[in-house]
């Protein structure tokens, strides 16, 4: 950590780790708009491969050190970690290809209510009584924002909902590996890899599934992808880790939802989406069982 940092921390304490939060989840909500912008002009795997090639150059020059100094036994768990996480970042932006930003964004999120579950198979120790009340709201509010059709408005799960909530799964999944892997390997290495592994798979996925796109390159798309590369994932990446240094966990779990309420309020104003009325009902549900699942309620102790 820089002396910038610690003299940051030390002077402005919870408060800067909760700004840096807001800041993060405000950030990764405007990710999903910009992305879905750019499948306009680009196939969604083959954006994946762009950014994230930028990104782990990136990563390979700023963290170096971490990368030279690997093991065998890194790498494995750097693949298990990437591997989740790509897989994860593949289905969600081509879920993202075929519905709203703002509804891809909430059904998303729902890794936060499946990560205590997934504890609990690898650690077979049961989680608390509101997890499974903050489930049960999850999963209402994931069947509602499956509200589709122009028309018919009546319950359905389109592909785009479910690769989506796929996404969502494999999301928890590379937090639970990250949580087991970064005890033994560096937080930085183990980030690259993420990125590292995520352009492959999406190149996999993008080879197998997709044309080699026609893209004309305008300063538009340029911007587009500089703002997906530098903000969208090593900026969030950042202010996170930072804000986690001085917030507390419970604290993110709140501040959170916020990523997925700035994607639909931003989808609406920049893209012009629409939500219908009951799929923001569902989008409340989502963050309503967020927030059950990581707060905490201490009773107070008589005097």
């Amino acid at each position: 950590m820089s002396n910038l940092q610690e003299d940051a921390g030390k002077k402005y304490g919870n408060s800067i780790g909760v700004i840096c939060l807001i800041l993060s989840a405000l950030l990764w909500g405007s990710e999903y708009v910009v992305a879905k912008d750019v499948l306009n002009v680009m196939p969604a795997n083959w954006s994946n491969v762009i950014r994230t090639f930028f990104t782990s150059i990136i990563a390979l020059v700023l963290w170096r050190k971490q990368f030279k100094a690997a093991t065998l036994q890194d790498w494995k768990r750097g693949f298990v970690c990437g591997g989740l996480f790509g897989i994860a970042f593949a289905l969600q932006i081509m879920g993202l290809e075929l519905i709203n930003a703002g509804i891809n964004a909430f059904i998303s999120s729902a890794y936060v209510i499946l990560v205590p579950f997934m504890v609990w198979m690898v650690d077979r120790k049961r989680p608390a009584g509101k997890v499974f009340i903050s489930a049960l709201i999850g999963v209402v509010g994931i069947s509602i924002l499956s509200v589709s059709g122009s028309s018919a408005g009546s319950l359905s799960i389109g592909t785009g909902e479910i690769l989506s909530l796929l996404s969502a799964i494999g999301y928890g999944g590379a937090i639970v590996a990250v949580d087991y892997t970064t005890k033994k390997s560096s937080v930085e290495f183990i980030t690259g890899c993420q990125f590292i592994f995520t352009c492959l798979i999406a190149l996999v996925f993008a080879l197998l599934m997709e044309d080699t796109p026609q893209l004309e390159v305008t300063a538009s798309v340029v911007f587009e992808f500089l703002y997906l590369i530098l903000f969208g994932t090593f900026a969030t990446q950042l202010l996170f880790t930072f804000g986690m240094q001085y917030a507390s966990a419970n604290q993110a779990g709140v501040i959170f939802p916020l990523e997925s309420v700035s994607a639909a309020v931003l989808g609406c104003l920049l893209l012009h989406e629409q939500l219908r009325a009951v799929q923001v009902a569902g989008g409340i549900l989502i963050i309503i069982a967020i927030i059950i699942s990581n707060v905490s309620i201490k009773k107070s102790s008589s005097l």
